[in-house]
């Protein structure tokens, strides 16, 4: 079980409040440096209910990590906030967004350890989220933050497609119910933020 803040190395990463468990870990070099990934979960009643995504440099690299548009740069999103530095040296930027829970097509091994430890606990077809991506001196921290929707009364999508889904942009904004439980998603990312801005130094 992980406490108030996990362990990554030359960094501690405060989490959000909750009985988080370590379900995968996975090292690596790259050939900028090295770099650690983490995937923790929680669980309600054996079911999903949230889980994380941690990744951080390990080791310095004087020649800046790049600006991540996945997070940074990513349109039609529920909620986008980005610094105005202009500079892979000190960037800064969050998102609230869905998330099709998919492996894609080149999964890191933390998330495909993650998948299958899942496959039979209720994950669902259609996340709800936040993702944040922060660069300085050196270093980087991604941070993802997901949450099971059916566990608070809305039904799961068919499937894990973007387009049509209930949780796009377009449709979730008409939606009272939907918008209310975004925004304070939302909220709890701003306060979240506050926390992790100040990890890399």
């Amino acid at each position: 079980m992980v406490g108030q803040a996990i362990d990554m190395g030359p960094r501690s990463v405060p989490l959000p409040q909750g009985r988080w468990t370590v379900v995968s870990e996975e090292g690596l070099s790259e050939r900028r440096a090295k770099i650690r990934r983490v995937v923790i979960a929680e669980l309600e009643h054996n079911v999903l209910s949230r889980w994380m995504y941690v990744s951080t440099s390990v080791e310095n690299n004087r020649d800046e990590w790049k600006r991540n548009k996945s997070v940074c740069d990513k349109k039609n999103v529920h909620f986008a906030y980005s610094d105005s530095n202009n500079s892979d040296k000190d960037i800064k930027c969050w998102v609230v967004n869905q998330y099709g829970m998919t492996m894609g097509n080149d999964p890191h091994q933390a998330w495909i350890n993650f998948y299958r430890w899942s496959d039979t606990l209720g994950r669902p077809n259609t996340a709800v989220g936040l993702e944040y991506y922060f660069v300085k001196n050196g270093d980087f921290l991604l941070v993802g933050f997901y949450v099971n929707p059916v566990l608070d009364g809305f039904p799961d999508t068919p499937t894990a497609e973007w387009r049509g889904n209930p949780w796009h942009p377009d449709l979730a904004s008409k939606d009272p119910k939907r918008l209310a439980y975004l925004r304070a998603l939302k909220a709890m990312g701003e306060k979240y933020f506050e926390q992790l801005r100040t990890v890399l130094r």
